[in-house]
């Protein structure tokens, strides 16, 4: 997560990218996506993102409601929120 503390307000992760640098099974990696969906939740529940998403799927953007492991394999966006 860390890496992606950069200035720009837009977080994109490319779940699909990252995880093709792993040999692990399809259980692990349905894990791992869980996992990424609990720390945007987390992240919402303390108020540092905003709660619209948007995932990528075939190179495209589409804006959603909800993250799930089945809808974020591509990757997905997540925009911080601003604190003024």
């Amino acid at each position: 997560m860390k890496t992606y503390s950069s200035v720009s307000i837009q977080k994109k992760f490319f779940i699909k990218k990252f995880l093709a640098s792993y040999r692990i099974s399809n259980q692990r990696i349905t894990n791992m996506k869980r996992t990424f969906i609990q720390l945007v939740k987390l992240f919402e529940e303390h108020s540092l993102i905003e709660s619209n998403y948007t995932i990528i799927s075939d190179g495209k953007v589409y804006h959603t409601d909800q993250l799930t492991s089945s809808n974020i394999s591509e990757g997905f966006i997540i925009y911080e929120r601003l604190s003024i």
